[in-house]
């Protein structure tokens, strides 16, 4: 695998019109660019499994996975909707009930991994680094009324409620929330972990646990159809993935031809460039290396029967009349 820093020493010198240097913020937009256009391009690679525990009938999947195609619910293959799956009219049509183990995706996106347990919990965050003055995190939601939270900060009125970040320490709203609707955080040096606190009960619970890059994280949920699953049921996902919206120097990137990097990073300057039939050039190229590559790469599963030839009825003469 090819790791971030050595991609983007390749694709700088195509950024913009005639290149970039590699800690150029611009040379990470094209390189995020130039991996969008090699996973829509059919590069090998853009398929990974992914392995969750479903609590109560529901999963939160990450950023990185974008179409799952395949999935297996507690050892048995299933079948994967859309997110408009629950107002088919299926119950109508022959042919077109769901089987009994499915998943679907829900229309919404969502904020949290885990939705709050009640309508009367206070929403606290805590920073796992040192974090700089200024990092911060507003919590932006309902109350147990259903009316939009709106405080003061710094003498200024805002949507929701704003938390400074301090390293291993819970810092908790004065808000009761009712339900979260988004989360603003700024960028910051380590992992930030949001809980759900009763600080009357003495209790807290977990809601999610966010990136340093993530500003506005959203994320989608999936829920069985299964009657039968109890409260953790295991899932297994084959999908299709997205790229990240940030990669660190030393992380691999989901490609390993540098070749076919090129060619994606030149197509898109010839283009950038207002040289389009040199950009159509490059891209049939770079298609006719995805093709090549993808068939290097393609398992062959051999046939279904193995047949030892020797002693085949056609390699032993005499037997037919």
């Amino acid at each position: 695998m090819i790791t971030y820093q050595e991609a983007k020493k390749v694709l700088s010198q195509y950024a913009g019109r005639g290149g970039k240097c590699p800690n150029d913020d611009e040379a990470d937009t094209f390189c995020k660019k130039v991996f969008q256009y090699m996973l829509i391009s059919g590069q090998h690679g853009n398929l990974r499994k992914f392995c969750f525990v479903a609590n109560k009938g529901c999963i939160t999947i990450p950023y990185e996975l974008e179409a799952p195609l395949k999935v297996k619910i507690e050892g048995r293959v299933g079948t994967v909707w859309n997110k408009w799956f629950e107002f088919y009219n299926y119950a109508e049509m022959e042919g077109c009930v769901p089987s009994s183990v499915s998943l679907y995706e829900e229309a919404n996106e969502f904020p949290t991994v885990y939705d709050l347990p009640n309508k009367f919990c206070r929403v606290g965050a805590i920073a796992t680094a040192a974090e700089v003055d200024d990092a911060s995190l507003i919590v932006m939601g309902t109350d147990p009324s259903g009316r939009e939270i709106i405080t003061n900060h710094d003498g200024q009125q805002i949507t929701g409620e704003h938390l400074r970040l301090r390293k291993g320490e819970l810092r908790y709203t004065q808000t009761v929330f009712g339900s979260i609707s988004s989360i603003h955080k700024s960028k910051t040096n380590g992992y930030v972990q949001l809980l759900w606190v009763r600080p009357e009960l003495n209790l807290r619970g977990f809601l999610s646990d966010y990136s340093p890059y993530e500003e506005t994280p959203s994320y989608r949920r999936f829920k069985l159809t299964s009657k039968d699953c109890g409260s953790s049921v295991r899932v297994s996902i084959i999908g299709r993935i997205r790229i990240k919206n940030h990669y660190g120097d030393n992380e691999k990137i989901p490609f390993d031809n540098l070749y076919a990097l090129e060619l994606a990073g030149q197509s898109i300057n010839k283009n950038y460039n207002d040289d389009v039939e040199m950009s159509a050039a490059k891209d049939k190229m770079l298609q006719e290396i995805i093709t090549r590559d993808n068939e290097y790469k393609r398992v062959q599963p051999g046939s279904p029967l193995d047949v030892f030839y020797p002693l085949s009825a056609g390699s032993i003469k005499g037997i037919v009349g």
